[in-house]
């Protein structure tokens, strides 16, 4: 799919802030700024830098604005290693608040449940602890602002590397994937409903087992196609902020 866009004018604008929030697949494990570099390929082959500033604590890969909030082996809220088949793990609900007030973002991208499934963390009440999650990032943005909930991947049990045989097989992670993002459609709705500036990223289609590394990240194809999703949806938010910008030539 051609995702070139008409170049947009050079006249200064305020840049759209954007925050890729969420575990290894955003920090981008084993290859460095995982799907953040083909959506900054995207969004530099356009001339848009100036339109879209990055933030968050941390920088990793080469692109125009590696600024990322990915944190590796990190669940929705902290999971205790009593309730886990592989240890205690952070959350993002525990600093989410101070992340957004530290480094304010008008867009969120939000990618995060891998760990509380490979965790087999309550499970049942995923989409609860994921609902409290996006009402504290709603809490810190700022009109205009906008939350952009992804889908979970698919994983494939039949790679150990991360994945326990003891407690998976292929057949019961993908009913574990299916329900989570059950559950994640099902808030993204809900909160949209109540007139919430809440929108799906459903990227679990997009991608197949084929396009994982070691199970449970994606490889480069897989995260191509993941930034290529974000950067098709990072476009609707543009006109906001820039009144030169033209519609996508794929449109």
């Amino acid at each position: 799919m051609d995702l070139t866009i008409r170049p947009v004018p050079p006249e200064s604008r305020q840049a759209l802030r954007l925050m890729c929030l969420g575990d290894s697949i955003t920090e981008g494990f084993w290859f460095p700024g995982g799907y953040r570099c083909a959506l900054c390929r995207c969004i530099s082959e356009n001339g848009l830098e100036n339109c879209v500033s990055f933030v968050g604590e941390y920088c990793g890969g080469n692109m125009y604005d590696s600024h990322h909030a990915g944190y590796i082996g990190f669940g929705i809220e902290q999971i205790p290693a009593a309730e886990s088949i592989s240890g205690a793990r952070s959350g993002l609900t525990a600093f989410a608040g101070k992340l957004l007030a530290a480094y304010p973002a008008d867009i969120v991208f939000l990618l995060i449940g891998t760990n509380d499934i490979l965790s087999l963390y309550d499970l049942a009440h995923f989409g609860d602890r994921l609902e409290h999650l996006a009402h504290m990032i709603l809490q810190a943005l700022p009109e205009n602002g906008a939350l952009c909930i992804a889908t979970l991947p698919d994983m494939d049990a039949a790679d150990s590397q991360y994945i326990s045989p003891y407690f998976f097989t292929p057949d019961s992670m993908d009913a574990a994937v299916a329900d989570c993002n059950r559950q994640i459609r099902a808030v993204t709705e809900r909160l949209s409903n109540a007139g919430k500036p809440v929108y799906l990223a459903d990227i679990n289609p997009l991608l197949t087992k084929a396009d994982l590394y070691d199970g449970v990240h994606p490889n480069e194809t897989g995260y191509e196609k993941i930034g290529c999703f974000f950067f098709r949806m990072l476009l609707q938010f543009l006109p906001a902020h820039s009144a030169h910008l033209y519609p996508p030539a794929y449109a």
